[in-house]
């Protein structure tokens, strides 16, 4: 564990960076050395600063990956799309040798009408931004990386809150004879992957916090549930995951529940 130093604005955030060692079985320690970086939640808005995600983008550069990925929700309630086009150019500073692959949070589907043509609209547009600048958004897809002559299947899963989640399809083209890392943004998905073919699965989407705040039915009125998995490494049967922090934040404060970047050692 480490720690750097961005800005909000004209404010100091500190920022956990968090190793985690990986095996990965079927590599059989031919991925010794290897490294895989993972953020989540940007939510660039009015509340996170794009002077601040600049820092952390070069932050993780400083890191050396060789593949970054990330889990979701680059921006928050975007109604017009801005902020989905400026993020593009954010996350673009990223620099990775293998590749930088993305799936999609709940945020990034829209406020909209799940069947609207405007929605629709806006995850194209991300998605074709996103490739543009060299960025592989994986949705309910897969994709095979050659890591120095060792393959990875990277699968990448639509969001389960956005009803959008269709795992035989994301898993439908994995190489099975390889490591298969799955990037799935809500952490409650991992338990709809029972009988799919996964090492370990990546995720975001809670912040660390352990509760969710939801409106009750008796309207202003506020019901809080808790987050089964809300940080750090779990595992579900034969199955390990890892739910990272994010970087950014709904309101205009995070307790307790530093930002973060993980680093993935590979062996």
């Amino acid at each position: 564990m480490s720690w750097a130093v961005c800005k909000h604005g004209t404010d100091k955030q500190w920022l956990e960076i968090t190793e985690v060692d990986l095996p990965l079985e079927k590599a059989r320690d031919r991925l010794h050395g290897k490294k895989i970086v993972q953020i989540s939640d940007l939510h660039y808005s009015q509340t996170v600063s794009a002077k601040y995600l600049k820092a952390c983008m070069k932050r993780i550069n400083e890191l050396h990956p060789d593949i970054v990925v990330m889990t979701g929700d680059y921006v928050t309630h975007d109604l017009t799309g801005k902020y989905a086009e400026k993020v593009v150019d954010i996350v673009s500073r990223l620099k990775a040798p293998n590749g930088i692959y993305a799936c999609l949070g709940n945020h990034d589907y829209g406020v909209n009408n799940a069947f609207s043509k405007r929605r629709s609209s806006q995850l194209d547009r991300l998605t074709d931004n996103m490739n543009q600048v060299g960025i592989k958004l994986l949705r309910n897809s897969s994709e095979q990386i050659d890591l120095d002559g060792q393959t990875i299947n990277l699968v990448g899963l639509g969001d389960i809150w956005a009803k959008d989640f269709d795992p035989d399809k994301s898993f439908a083209k994995i190489n099975p004879d390889a490591p298969v890392i799955a990037l799935t943004h809500n952490p409650q998905s991992v338990e709809h992957l029972k009988g799919h073919n996964f090492d370990t699965a990546l995720c975001g989407h809670t912040h660390g916090s352990r509760f969710i705040l939801t409106p009750s039915a008796n309207w202003p009125f506020i019901k809080k549930t808790h987050h089964q998995y809300h940080s750090g490494l779990y595992q579900i049967a034969d199955k390990t995951f890892y739910v990272n922090r994010g970087l950014g934040r709904l309101g205009r404060a995070r307790l307790n529940a530093p930002p973060e970047i993980t680093v993935y050692n590979l062996s």
